[in-house]
């Protein structure tokens, strides 16, 4: 496996199409223990993964990010599975406003994303020569609260919370450290999957990948590593 970054994934591992190279290895997280560590620089846990089993691992993957591996955790955390890692909190909301996104720190994986574009979700059939919704469109024809319904707590020590969502900024995304690594936490749907055209997000996806294989200093977020 060439690949520096791993993606545990709770459901059957399907073989790419041939002639493909995916961005990301999708390892079945029952394998979990059988997993060939070396060469791996970032994992990405997905939301629908068995957290339980997870637990169950939760030496080999403290080791594995103590010792400067970087980790994205996806979804509702109900089973504290890594150091320090909080649980999921379902936000209190009525409307589209009390789902906003707000920047509170530039990181690397969301620079250059529009966080309204994240907020809200246009129905399929829209035409790529349409182009990008604007703003109006996305207000009166998108369903906000796809990206995330919840936020992290308690936060860990050392955590930066990256973008806040609705009036209070609750910490939909969190980054913080453990070791010699580092953990970013999404409170919502898997964070790759809103790499699209649509959304004027396909880079979200490299710079994600970038990240998590240790290219981009977390101490310096414009630097490559």
């Amino acid at each position: 496996m060439n690949n520096p970054v791993i993606r545990l994934v709770g459901r059957p591992v399907a073989e790419p199409e041939p002639g493909q190279e995916p961005l990301f290895h999708d390892v079945d997280v029952y394998d979990l223990e059988y997993l060939d560590w070396s060469g791996t620089r970032g994992v990405i846990i997905t939301g629908d993964v068995d957290q339980l089993h997870l637990l169950g691992h939760r030496g080999l993957l403290n080791d594995f990010v103590r010792h400067g591996g970087r980790v994205l955790i996806n979804g509702h955390v109900q089973r504290p599975f890594l150091e320090s890692l909080g649980t999921w909190r379902r936000l209190d909301y009525r409307g589209p406003d009390d789902l906003a996104l707000t920047r509170l720190v530039d990181h690397p994986v969301w620079r250059g994303v529009d966080l309204l574009r994240l907020q809200f979700t246009l129905g399929a059939g829209r035409a790529p020569e349409e182009g990008l919704a604007d703003e109006a469109q996305l207000r009166s024809e998108g369903v906000a609260g796809f990206y995330g319904r919840g936020y992290l707590l308690p936060l860990p020590e050392g955590a930066r919370v990256i973008n806040g969502l609705g009036p209070l900024r609750a910490p939909i995304d969190v980054e913080y450290p453990l070791g010699n690594g580092h953990v970013l936490v999404h409170c919502g749907n898997d964070l790759e999957h809103f790499a699209a055209p649509e959304r004027g997000s396909t880079h979200l996806a490299e710079q994600l990948h970038a990240w998590l294989a240790g290219r981009i200093s977390p101490t310096d977020p414009a630097q490559e590593a």
